[in-house]
């Protein structure tokens, strides 16, 4: 019942060894190279492909650093489609750990769905994928991926593991592969749960939540937030019961940002049309210039949607990354931190912290920059020890964000107020997206503030204040003398230093070996001397 699974180095299936291994693959997959929806990729509509993250193979460091992709394709295909029982890494000459398979097989009729899928908005999703615990992956349409991907530590998976009760989605960001701005939505995926008695249940817990597998009717009731409908056979069918606490896998999608952003808007729109999002009319005292502005942001006030994403560059991510709600609506971000506690302020010191000497610039072009995974694979093989240049140097950094209360919204579930500050005036709605990491702000009768002086200096302090980002501490560092203001070693903050004695040591090797190690290096110094005083 289960169809085949295909490695994703799909231009290998066309390799001697595999044509030999393999007859009639790669013809069957109809690869397809440079697709308009997919430049510089080679892609299969066929098929998803399976990729194995490095913790997958007994013999990590061994998997990274082989370069006959070939034999490695051709091994790991017979693996993910034999049916033979498998022993792991206990057994002589085995490549894969155990259960590796199983998820394999597990994500395969899946694929079916994904080729079949239709609704609003299909044209403009690139990748579907789903990756296991285990690190298994699995995507479509099949394509490459970079040898040291792992796709439990990808942030998409951590997002939906830490909230497996929602759907969670990203901030914008660009596509790695330069197609543009997407979003990443997912959700998180848990283990089959056999019934547990009433009884047993009751000895857990007799008030709930329950664990994985007791009744329940809401997702309230389960410690995991998650109440599902079982189609298990047995007497339990059309059961609902818990969910385990352990997530198994996430899956996702990525869609482009502006169709994603498009069909949110319209989702939203007003009965009567006239103050739907991102409509123009005139404000309360009849002058003209009012406008409803839209946002939906996460649980640490980043954007996820913006009507300025939509103008920003691809190429320019400082304009649509990492936007959080202080930088664009300052005023009203200051009323649900300090007015309804709805935003706690977190701060913390990163000894760590990487600062730059030049402003971050837009990037003009793409060529010549890794974007895909084999470029990425072919980068880090072939660049030499000379590293490429940056003016980044590692600093203190006082690093200030912001965490949402859910609580603040009340029983109604919505916070309402109205602002008039230095940079607009509005009324504004908050409230939350069910099953979702997300809120939504509706800010109506919107008026952008004009300043008397051509630059809005008042406003420009206002959404400062409260805009999250990580800061250079200059002045009062762990190695300043400074007599004036209490220095962080003063307040005790700075960590602890320890003295460690590193042993010095070195790997022999042959004379014979030595001295034309050590000729070739005065030849070469000899020659670019030469070179430099010519």
């Amino acid at each position: 019942m289960y169809g085949k699974s295909y490695f994703n180095l799909l231009i290998e299936y066309n390799s001697t060894k595999a044509k030999q291994a393999l007859p009639g693959a790669f013809e069957y997959l109809h690869v397809k190279s440079d697709a308009p929806k997919y430049p510089g990729l080679r892609v299969s509509y066929l098929h998803s492909s399976i990729f194995l993250a490095p913790k997958c193979h007994c013999n990590p460091n061994k998997y990274f650093y082989d370069q006959d992709l070939a034999a490695k394709t051709v091994a790991a295909h017979l693996y993910i489609n034999n049916v033979s029982p498998e022993l792991g890494c206990d057994e002589k000459g085995a490549r894969f750990e155990k259960g590796i398979r199983a998820d394999v097989l597990i994500t395969q009729p899946v694929e079916r769905l994904w080729r079949t899928r239709t609704f609003e908005g299909v044209d403009d999703v690139k990748w579907t994928y789903v990756g296991m615990r285990s690190g298994v992956f699995r995507t479509y349409p099949a394509h490459r991926s970079q040898r040291a991907y792992d796709p439990s530590k990808r942030p998409w998976f951590k997002r939906a593991s830490s909230t497996p009760s929602r759907t969670s989605i990203s901030t914008a960001y660009m596509d790695a592969a330069g197609v543009g701005k997407i979003i990443t939505i997912s959700q998180a995926i848990f283990e089959g749960m056999k019934d547990r008695s009433k009884e047993e249940c009751m000895n857990i817990s007799t008030t709930g939540p329950w664990p994985g597998g007791c009744s329940c009717t809401e997702d309230t009731e389960c410690i995991i937030g998650s109440c599902y409908l079982s189609q298990a056979p047995g007497p339990a069918r059309e059961h609902h019961r818990c969910a385990t606490e352990r997530v198994e896998a996430v899956t996702s999608l990525d869609i482009l940002y502006n169709r994603f952003h498009k069909i949110t808007m319209l989702t939203m729109e007003a009965s009567d049309l006239i103050k739907s999002c991102g409509a123009n009319y005139s404000c309360p005292n009849g002058e003209p210039g009012c406008e409803t502005r839209c946002y939906l942001f996460d649980n640490k006030a980043n954007l996820i949607t913006d009507p300025d994403f939509l103008l920003a560059d691809n190429l320019d991510d400082s304009k649509y990354k990492g936007v959080t709600m202080g930088k664009k609506e300052g005023e009203v971000m200051k009323d649900l931190i300090y007015k309804h506690g709805f935003f706690k302020r977190q701060e913390r010191i990163d000894f760590q912290g990487v600062c730059s000497i030049s402003p971050k610039q837009r990037k003009v072009t793409l060529t010549g920059i890794a974007k895909n995974p084999e470029e990425k694979d072919n980068y880090f093989k072939n660049k030499g020890p000379i590293s490429q240049f940056v003016n980044e140097f590692g600093c203190i950094m006082d690093v200030v964000g912001y965490v949402a209360n859910e609580s603040a919204l009340g029983k109604s579930g919505m916070i309402t107020g109205n602002v008039s500050g230095p940079c607009m005036s509005g009324f504004y709605y908050v409230t939350s997206l069910p099953k979702t990491n997300l809120f939504l702000l509706v800010i109506e009768d919107w008026k952008r503030f004009q300043g008397t002086t051509f630059y809005n200096f008042n406003c420009k302090i206002a959404q400062s204040i409260v805009n999250s980002g990580a800061y250079r501490i200059i002045n009062g560092t762990c190695a300043s003398d400074d007599t004036i203001s209490r220095t962080l070693k003063e307040l005790g903050q700075c960590p602890a230093l320890r003295d460690i004695k590193i042993p010095c040591k070195f790997n022999t090797q042959p004379h014979t070996q030595a001295a034309i190690v050590t000729m070739t290096l005065l030849m070469t110094s000899a020659i670019l001397l030469a070179n430099v005083i010519s």
